[in-house]
């Protein structure tokens, strides 16, 4: 543990100086600075306040390392602002009740929180804040229950939490700093795996579990540069993966920073049979080049009216929609789609 904790500590020492680090959201409310560290007296008292033990990674990192600041998005929190993301007045207990998610269990869906038993529930006990990352999104701890020790993000708006694939505190906080000292920014962050790349592109390759593979692609779009191998990977998860939430993800990656033939697979994927995938391809050819342009057209008559206004958009932005284009769309069944042809009719003079 104190092996581990003097390598972060070493690493939040340099990173803010090193010559291509990320430079990411939130970084300007810490600066890479944490306050010094808590007394053990501070630390036991809040544990005894609560009727909890706070896990070992992150209290020894609070009692020796230092106390917030310098964290991912806004950076860590102090431990006093623990219920930033507990939405009405703390009850007793809180932080003892167990957190009533787990890592182990099937992902929560979109009605998750109507199935809490009471209907008048925290969304989040046994469970204190770590980081605020921007609007209703924050980061928390499990402190009680079998995720103890787990990281969740969490949304206010009652969009279903999703676990950190990192195991505990302190590999999510040198995740971040390593991260950052590569160039990659926190964008994507709380979604990405805790592995290097050649670990990435053999579970994009490999893994069995769609959730997994999607993870890693999402992962593999957020580095700076990418080796041709792992490129390569994701042109073919992009075009022949069995899960539609895997081609999308590899779409999005190949979209980021796109080489020739990225391009060529994101043309072909305007083709695919997920809307959510065509509409990725979409956003990552937007004024790129012309040899999507035909396919782009195609999509707007799609099945789907977010495809076909996102055609619209997509189109217009590369300066190439016309209103021979736009006219047909004036009648279309959607709204959204007879409003964007509308507004884009009365942009710059139409061919």
């Amino acid at each position: 543990m104190q092996e581990r904790l003097g390598r972060i500590a070493a690493k939040l020492a340099l990173v803010a100086g090193l010559p291509g680090r990320a430079h990411s959201f939130g970084e300007e409310a810490h600066r890479f600075r944490l306050g010094p560290p808590l007394p053990e007296s501070r630390v036991t008292e809040f544990e005894t306040e609560h009727g909890i033990r706070l896990p070992e990674g992150y209290r020894s990192f609070l009692t020796t390392v230092g106390h917030a600041g310098a964290g991912p998005h806004y950076g860590l929190v102090p431990l006093e602002d623990w219920d930033l993301a507990v939405l009405d007045a703390v009850r007793p207990g809180h932080l003892r009740e167990p957190f009533p998610l787990s890592p182990f269990d099937p992902a929560p869906g979109p009605d998750w929180y109507d199935a809490l038993d009471d209907e008048d529930a925290e969304p989040y006990p046994g469970a204190l804040t770590l980081t605020h990352r921007g609007c209703s999104h924050y980061t928390l701890l499990v402190v009680s229950g079998p995720a103890r020790g787990r990281l969740v993000n969490a949304d206010l708006d009652m969009r279903p939490p999703h676990f950190c694939h990192d195991t505990d505190f302190l590999g999510w906080y040198e995740r971040w700093l390593d991260e950052t000292a590569a160039g990659m920014g926190t964008a994507g962050f709380d979604l990405s795996l805790p592995y290097g790349e050649p670990e990435l592109a053999s579970v994009l390759r490999d893994a069995a579990d769609a959730h997994q593979r999607r993870a890693a692609a999402w992962t593999l779009g957020r580095y700076p540069a990418l080796a041709p191998a792992s490129r390569s990977l994701l042109r073919a998860a992009a075009l022949g993966d069995a899960a539609d939430e895997v081609r999308r993800a590899a779409v999005i990656a190949l979209g980021r920073r796109p080489v020739p033939d990225d391009e060529s697979a994101l043309t072909r994927a305007l083709a695919d049979a997920s809307a959510g995938t065509r509409a990725a391809a979409l956003r990552a050819l937007a004024r790129r080049g012309g040899a999507w342009h035909a396919r782009g057209r195609a999509l707007l008559s799609d099945t789907c009216p977010e495809v076909r206004r996102l055609a619209v958009r997509t189109l217009e932005e590369s300066g190439v929609i016309t209103a021979e284009d736009l006219i047909p769309l004036l009648t279309d069944p959607d709204r959204s789609v007879r409003d964007a042809a509308a507004a884009t009719l009365q942009g710059p003079a139409r061919k």
